[in-house]
C-alpha cells in the first residue's frame, strides 16, 4: 500500500485544497507543526488523455505529436525545441521553418556552429538528456509523458518483431509496424514521415526519422534517433539536432 504525503505552507492552504484535487493521505502545515491531517481519500492517479500500448513495460503513445490518428505524421521538431511544424509550414521564405543550424534554438545562430557553438546540451553543461522544458512531448501532452530515451527504443527493439508496410491497415501510409513477441495484440505503427532539413520535407514515404531525448554523448551537434526504411530499423541512430523529426511519446 502507497502513503501519500502533502506539505501545506499555511493551513489556509489545506482548506482551500479542500473544494479542489483529491487530497493524499496525509497532509500537514508548516504554520502549525502538529496539525496533521489523515485524509479519507488518497489520490487518483491521473487518467491518459492519450492512448497507448505497454510492450516491454513501456508505455508508448500510439500516434505521433502533433497527429491526429495513428498514421498522421503530426508536426516535425528540431532537437530540443518544443515548437513543432506541419510541412505545409517549413520553408525557406518568410514565415517559413527553415530547419537548418541558422534557426536552431540552441545553437548560435550562424549556419556553421559546430560543436562549440551549441549553448545548451554541450560539453560545458555536460548534459545528456533533454530536460522537461526542452522536452516536445511534455509540452504538448504534460503530465508524465515525455519523449523516449534512445534506451527505451533500444527495449523497444528488443520486445517486438518488426516489419515494413507500404499500406498499414488500407491507409495507404508507409512505415514500421512494431508487435509485441509475446502478445501479438499489442502492436505499434510509426508512420515513415521522413525528415525536414534546409527549407524542405524530404524522403515522406521512404524513411522514418523519430527523435529521442538523448544527445549523441560522442558528437554533442546530434541527438540519438530511431531511424528506418524498408531495408530495416537501426534503434540508436543519430542526426544533427537542427534537422526536422518526427516525436513519439512514452508515459511515465
Amino acid at each position: 500500500m502507497s502513503v501519500y504525503l502533502k506539505q501545506f505552507s499555511t493551513h489556509a492552504e489545506y482548506e482551500a485544497a479542500q473544494s479542489s484535487l483529491v487530497l493524499p493521505n496525509v497532509s500537514f502545515c508548516l504554520d502549525t507543526p502538529n496539525d496533521v491531517h489523515y485524509n479519507p481519500s488518497s489520490p487518483v492517479p491521473p487518467t491518459p488523455s492519450h492512448d497507448y500500448v505497454e510492450i516491454g513495460g513501456i508505455k508508448w503513445a500510439t500516434m505521433n505529436i502533433g497527429a491526429t490518428d495513428i498514421t498522421d505524421y503530426g508536426l516535425y521538431f528540431q532537437w530540443g525545441d518544443t515548437q513543432g511544424y506541419a510541412a505545409s509550414e517549413v520553408g525557406s521564405g518568410t514565415g517559413k521553418k527553415y530547419f537548418g543550424w541558422a534557426d536552431y534554438k540552441y545553437g548560435n545562430g550562424t549556419s556553421s556552429p559546430f560543436a562549440e557553438g551549441m549553448t545548451k546540451y554541450n560539453s560545458n553543461d555536460k548534459l545528456k538528456t533533454l530536460e522537461a522544458s526542452d522536452d516536445a512531448v511534455t509540452a504538448a501532452w504534460g503530465g508524465s509523458w515525455r519523449m523516449p530515451t534512445t534506451d527505451e527504443y533500444a527495449a523497444l527493439g528488443n520486445a517486438v518483431n518488426t516489419a515494413w508496410t507500404y499500406d498499414y491497415q488500407g491507409s495507404g501510409v508507409t512505415g514500421l509496424v512494431c508487435t509485441d513477441k509475446t502478445d501479438s495484440s499489442k502492436v505499434l505503427f510509426f508512420p515513415a514521415a521522413g525528415l525536414c532539413s534546409k527549407g524542405s520535407v524530404s524522403s515522406v514515404g521512404v524513411d522514418g526519422y523519430y527523435w529521442s531525448s538523448s544527445l549523441d554523448a560522442s558528437n554533442v551537434v546530434s541527438g540519438r534517433v530511431l531511424y528506418f526504411d524498408s531495408g530495416g530499423v537501426s534503434w540508436e541512430s543519430n542526426t544533427c539536432r537542427c534537422f526536422g523529426l518526427s516525436v513519439r511519446g512514452v508515459l511515465g
